[in-house]
């Protein structure tokens, strides 16, 4: 049914109802974020991820915890702040059909600005079965501030608009992890993790719009929205490093399915309608309460290769395979290539480039997915340590203390469906192309005591 045939107050509704959708949408990706938003560490962040072959810090918690064994002695690793900017501008996100064939659009802009402490690990030896090592972290992967906003007026044959909508969404999700590391045979190390998160996600928008403004007409409508999720989960890892030789060696982690023990939302609705437009002015609050469990990521596992001149330079390949289903279609593997060169004694550089590939299909005018990204991201870092470590008293030694800055930039490329309203013709909402940028600051330390 072509919308000009509605009766005005349902093709109001439908309005209302399509403004609604573009604010839950954004709440939806909460969760449908690629893989994690920041690296982890400060050595592995500057392999772009590829740790899995080569770990040998406490962060091998999170990327092979096969690695710990590799500890001679007690290791601390600190990324002390993330400093994150992400921006998106999705044209013709909005339109509206003017005349047949020719809409007048409203874009969607996104920005991000998040400061990020993201992982404080600990590793020590303990020597239980002759050369093993425990270690326990928190790690931060993901936090978002993100604000959107559409602005501005669109004018078509039958329903014109002045719309302003923003929304906002504010994540946090914490990751608690144990591990051991021991070395089985002269070349061969077994790890093993486990860990439970917490997160907690907030999401809301504000709806206000004129129809036929400054007409006979003139309408308002004005709807205030507020989401809030918490959700506490529980996952395993398993991890084995083996060295063919001196130099060259190969690692191999298994990541279980994250697993939500307990989640709940609350979503909480206010409208507002007032004007000759509508039969009686209203104004409406719901809330919707719901508990629910069940799997929010598939599990994966990490195949890396690495070569270690030691003092001089190293590389480091890594793929990564998802496990998929018919929640999570993703077919692709993630690749991640790392290199490390000693400038100096005490100073070293690092880059690294990997990809984080959407675990949905293709979105089309059809789909039931609203959005797909695929990610590509490059690191460079500089660490430096030894001779200016400032812990070197006789109160408080460390053996050796290395610092880390890294620049990280990440570029999406991917589509969402758009909306689009029909006051003439019919047809199907766009499929809109889009950019995303992502850029980070990190500081890291790790020492050696």
């Amino acid at each position: 049914m072509k919308l000009w045939r509605l009766p005005m107050i349902n093709k109001i509704m439908v309005f209302i109802i399509v403004v609604y959708i573009t604010s839950s949408s954004a709440y939806a990706f909460l969760e449908n974020y690629n893989n994690y938003q920041y690296l982890i560490g400060d050595r592995a962040a500057g392999f772009g991820g590829a740790y899995c072959a080569i770990a040998n810090d406490s962060t091998a918690l999170w990327y092979n915890p096969a690695g710990l064994a590799n500890i001679k002695d007690n290791r601390l690793n600190i990324s002390a702040n993330t400093y994150s900017y992400l921006t998106r501008n999705s044209r013709q996100y909005w339109q509206i059909e003017e005349s047949p064939g020719q809409y007048q659009s409203l874009d969607l802009k996104e920005t991000d600005i998040s400061v990020v402490p993201n992982t404080v690990a600990y590793a020590r030896r303990v020597n239980w079965l002759g050369n093993d090592v425990i270690a326990y972290g928190l790690f931060v992967p993901i936090q978002d501030s993100i604000q959107a906003t559409i602005a501005g007026k669109a004018t078509g044959s039958v329903l014109n608009v002045d719309l302003n909508a923003s929304y906002r969404i504010n994540t946090k999700s914490y990751y608690g992890v144990a591990g051991y590391g021991v070395n089985i045979t002269k070349n061969l190390n077994l790890g093993l993790s486990a860990g439970v998160g917490y997160f907690q996600g907030k999401g809301g928008a504000n709806i206000s719009a004129y129809l036929d403004p400054g007409g006979t007409n003139q309408s308002e409508i004005a709807m205030i929205i507020d989401n809030e999720l918490t959700a506490v989960t529980a996952f395993t890892g398993t991890g084995l490093q083996y060295a063919l030789t001196p130099h060259h060696s190969i690692g191999v982690f298994y990541h279980s399915p994250i697993y939500r023990l307990h989640a709940s939302r609350e979503e909480r609705t206010t409208s507002y309608q007032v004007g000759p437009i509508f039969p009686t002015n209203s104004s409406e609050t719901t809330i919707n309460n719901d508990d629910f469990r069940f799997r929010i990521i598939p599990a994966y596992i990490s195949f890396g290769y690495g070569y270690i001149s030691e003092g001089k330079w190293s590389c480091t390949v890594e793929g990564v395979v998802h496990n998929t289903n018919t929640d999570y279609p993703n077919r692709v593997i993630n690749g991640k290539v790392g290199l490390e060169i000693y400038l100096l004694e005490d100073l070293i550089v690092r880059t690294g480039f990997f990809t984080d590939f959407s675990q949905k299909d293709t979105v089309t005018q059809s789909s039931e997915n609203d959005e797909k990204n695929d990610y590509y991201g490059a690191t460079l870092s500089l660490s430096f340590g030894n001779d200016l470590n400032p812990l070197q008293s006789d109160t408080l030694k460390a053996k050796n203390m290395w610092t880390t800055v890294g620049i990280v930039y990440q570029l999406g490329i991917g589509d969402i469906r758009g909306f689009r309203f029909y006051t003439v013709t019919s047809g199907s909402d766009p499929v809109i192309h889009q950019y995303t940028h992502r850029i980070s600051l990190y500081i890291g330390e790790s020492i050696v005591f």
